[in-house]
Protein backbone atom coordinates (compact mmCIF):
# COMPACT_ATOMS: atom_id res chain seq x y z
CA UNK A 1 0.00 0.00 0.00
CA UNK A 2 0.82 3.31 -1.00
CA UNK A 3 1.81 5.90 1.81
CA UNK A 4 0.49 9.18 1.55
CA UNK A 5 2.45 11.92 0.58
CA UNK A 6 4.41 13.59 2.84
CA UNK A 7 2.90 17.45 1.56
CA UNK A 8 -0.58 16.04 2.07
CA UNK A 9 0.09 14.64 5.27
CA UNK A 10 1.05 18.62 6.22
CA UNK A 11 -1.65 20.03 4.60
CA UNK A 12 -4.48 17.37 6.98
CA UNK A 13 -2.21 18.58 10.07
CA UNK A 14 -2.88 22.13 9.15
CA UNK A 15 -6.67 21.59 8.46
CA UNK A 16 -7.00 20.21 11.50
CA UNK A 17 -4.73 22.72 13.39
CA UNK A 18 -6.86 25.75 11.92
CA UNK A 19 -9.87 24.27 12.76
CA UNK A 20 -8.59 23.50 16.55
CA UNK A 21 -7.95 27.79 16.06
CA UNK A 22 -10.45 28.90 14.87
CA UNK A 23 -12.70 27.04 17.39
CA UNK A 24 -11.03 27.76 20.77
CA UNK A 25 -9.08 31.20 19.90
CA UNK A 26 -11.24 33.25 17.94
CA UNK A 27 -11.45 35.85 20.29
CA UNK A 28 -8.01 35.86 20.83
CA UNK A 29 -7.69 36.55 17.08
CA UNK A 30 -9.87 39.60 16.75
CA UNK A 31 -8.56 41.12 20.17
CA UNK A 32 -7.18 44.25 19.76
CA UNK A 33 -3.28 44.39 20.11
CA UNK A 34 -1.92 43.43 23.53
CA UNK A 35 -0.26 47.01 24.86
CA UNK A 36 3.97 47.36 23.96
CA UNK A 37 4.69 47.93 27.80
CA UNK A 38 8.14 47.51 28.58
CA UNK A 39 7.47 43.64 29.04
CA UNK A 40 6.02 42.91 25.91
CA UNK A 41 9.23 44.95 24.12
CA UNK A 42 11.36 43.02 25.99
CA UNK A 43 10.02 39.54 25.48
CA UNK A 44 10.17 40.66 21.72
CA UNK A 45 13.95 41.28 21.95
CA UNK A 46 14.42 38.48 23.67
CA UNK A 47 12.13 36.28 21.06
CA UNK A 48 14.31 38.01 17.77
CA UNK A 49 17.63 37.59 19.37
CA UNK A 50 16.84 33.50 20.10
CA UNK A 51 15.47 33.41 16.49
CA UNK A 52 18.53 34.88 14.92
CA UNK A 53 20.57 32.72 17.05
CA UNK A 54 18.64 29.44 16.08
CA UNK A 55 18.88 30.49 12.23
CA UNK A 56 22.73 30.94 12.84
CA UNK A 57 22.82 27.19 14.70
CA UNK A 58 19.91 25.57 12.14
CA UNK A 59 21.98 26.74 9.17
CA UNK A 60 25.33 25.80 10.21
CA UNK A 61 23.52 21.47 11.55
CA UNK A 62 21.00 21.33 8.03
CA UNK A 63 21.95 20.36 4.97
CA UNK A 64 19.62 20.27 1.67
CA UNK A 65 20.40 17.13 0.49
CA UNK A 66 20.98 18.87 -2.92
CA UNK A 67 17.76 19.82 -3.41
CA UNK A 68 16.52 23.04 -5.22
CA UNK A 69 14.57 25.91 -3.39
CA UNK A 70 10.94 26.01 -4.37
CA UNK A 71 10.11 29.27 -3.51
CA UNK A 72 5.96 28.81 -3.37
CA UNK A 73 6.86 26.13 -1.26
CA UNK A 74 8.56 28.49 0.86
CA UNK A 75 6.30 30.95 1.02
CA UNK A 76 3.12 28.53 1.58
CA UNK A 77 5.31 26.44 4.83
CA UNK A 78 6.31 29.33 6.21
CA UNK A 79 3.16 31.10 6.48
CA UNK A 80 1.24 27.98 7.25
CA UNK A 81 2.88 25.87 9.87
CA UNK A 82 3.52 29.29 11.53
CA UNK A 83 0.06 29.97 11.87
CA UNK A 84 -1.14 26.16 12.20
CA UNK A 85 1.04 24.95 14.64
CA UNK A 86 1.12 27.99 17.12
CA UNK A 87 -2.59 27.00 17.24
CA UNK A 88 -1.80 23.53 18.24
CA UNK A 89 0.89 24.48 20.54
CA UNK A 90 -0.89 27.24 22.61
CA UNK A 91 -4.26 24.49 22.62
CA UNK A 92 -2.76 21.91 24.13
CA UNK A 93 -0.65 24.99 26.51
CA UNK A 94 -4.27 25.48 27.43
CA UNK A 95 -5.37 22.30 27.93
CA UNK A 96 -2.56 21.95 30.73
CA UNK A 97 -4.10 25.30 31.88
CA UNK A 98 -7.16 24.00 32.30
CA UNK A 99 -5.97 21.11 34.14
CA UNK A 100 -4.56 23.10 36.45
CA UNK A 101 -7.98 24.45 37.39
CA UNK A 102 -9.65 27.47 37.21
CA UNK A 103 -8.30 28.76 40.56
CA UNK A 104 -4.53 27.98 39.50
CA UNK A 105 -4.57 28.22 35.73
CA UNK A 106 -4.10 31.88 35.14
CA UNK A 107 -1.27 31.82 37.68
CA UNK A 108 2.13 30.39 37.20
CA UNK A 109 1.23 27.06 38.49
CA UNK A 110 -0.77 27.20 35.58
CA UNK A 111 1.82 28.64 33.18
CA UNK A 112 4.50 25.42 34.29
CA UNK A 113 1.76 22.48 33.27
CA UNK A 114 0.87 24.41 30.00
CA UNK A 115 4.28 24.53 29.01
CA UNK A 116 4.91 20.91 30.15
CA UNK A 117 2.28 20.08 27.45
CA UNK A 118 3.81 22.46 24.88
CA UNK A 119 6.70 20.61 25.38
CA UNK A 120 5.52 17.44 24.96
CA UNK A 121 3.54 17.91 21.82
CA UNK A 122 5.91 19.30 20.49
CA UNK A 123 8.27 16.65 20.45
CA UNK A 124 5.65 14.37 20.41
CA UNK A 125 5.12 15.99 16.90
CA UNK A 126 8.45 16.55 15.86
CA UNK A 127 9.60 13.04 16.48
CA UNK A 128 6.89 11.26 15.34
CA UNK A 129 5.45 13.48 12.50
CA UNK A 130 7.91 15.85 11.31
CA UNK A 131 11.25 13.62 11.08
CA UNK A 132 9.84 11.19 9.26
CA UNK A 133 8.20 12.90 6.50
CA UNK A 134 10.68 15.39 6.02
CA UNK A 135 14.21 14.61 3.64
CA UNK A 136 16.68 13.80 6.02
CA UNK A 137 18.39 17.34 6.74
CA UNK A 138 19.95 17.30 10.03
CA UNK A 139 24.10 17.09 10.07
CA UNK A 140 25.32 14.70 12.63
CA UNK A 141 28.83 15.89 13.44
CA UNK A 142 27.71 19.39 13.26
CA UNK A 143 29.72 21.42 16.18
CA UNK A 144 26.51 23.35 16.82
CA UNK A 145 23.73 20.67 16.99
CA UNK A 146 24.68 20.33 20.89
CA UNK A 147 22.95 24.14 21.13
CA UNK A 148 19.64 23.24 19.07
CA UNK A 149 17.26 22.12 21.80
CA UNK A 150 18.39 24.96 24.12
CA UNK A 151 17.63 27.26 21.48
CA UNK A 152 14.28 25.59 20.85
CA UNK A 153 13.45 25.85 24.60
CA UNK A 154 13.89 29.72 24.92
CA UNK A 155 11.89 29.80 21.52
CA UNK A 156 9.31 27.87 23.08
CA UNK A 157 9.44 29.66 26.42
CA UNK A 158 9.15 33.01 24.88
CA UNK A 159 6.03 31.84 22.79
CA UNK A 160 4.42 30.86 26.07
CA UNK A 161 5.20 33.59 27.74
CA UNK A 162 3.57 35.98 25.24
CA UNK A 163 0.60 33.36 25.10
CA UNK A 164 0.53 33.84 29.28
CA UNK A 165 1.10 37.64 29.45
CA UNK A 166 -0.39 38.65 26.22
CA UNK A 167 -2.71 35.87 24.59
CA UNK A 168 -0.54 36.99 21.79
CA UNK A 169 -1.24 34.70 19.02
CA UNK A 170 -0.75 37.29 15.80
CA UNK A 171 3.33 37.86 16.63
CA UNK A 172 3.48 34.55 17.31
CA UNK A 173 2.33 33.25 13.92
CA UNK A 174 5.39 35.92 12.54
CA UNK A 175 7.69 34.51 14.87
CA UNK A 176 7.08 30.38 13.62
CA UNK A 177 6.72 31.86 10.56
CA UNK A 178 9.74 33.13 10.66
CA UNK A 179 11.27 29.51 12.50
CA UNK A 180 9.57 27.91 9.70
CA UNK A 181 11.18 30.20 6.77
CA UNK A 182 14.29 29.46 8.44
CA UNK A 183 13.74 25.32 8.51
CA UNK A 184 12.50 25.12 4.52
CA UNK A 185 14.98 27.41 2.97
CA UNK A 186 17.99 25.23 4.64
CA UNK A 187 16.15 21.68 4.01
CA UNK A 188 14.28 22.54 0.70
CA UNK A 189 11.44 20.25 0.53
CA UNK A 190 8.60 20.47 -1.77
CA UNK A 191 4.71 21.63 -0.45
CA UNK A 192 3.56 19.79 -4.08
CA UNK A 193 3.36 16.28 -4.15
Amino acid sequence: MDTIPAPLQIYAYWAIAILIGVLFFRKDITAPEPPYDKRRIGLLIFSVIILALNAYIYTNSTTDGGRTLDGWSVLIFSVGNGIAETFMFYAVFRLGQIIVGKKNGDGWAGFAVGFLFFMIYSGIIHGLFWLPILPEHVVQTSPFKPFFMPIQLMIALSWALAFFWYRDLRTVFVLHALVDLTMIMNVKFSMFP
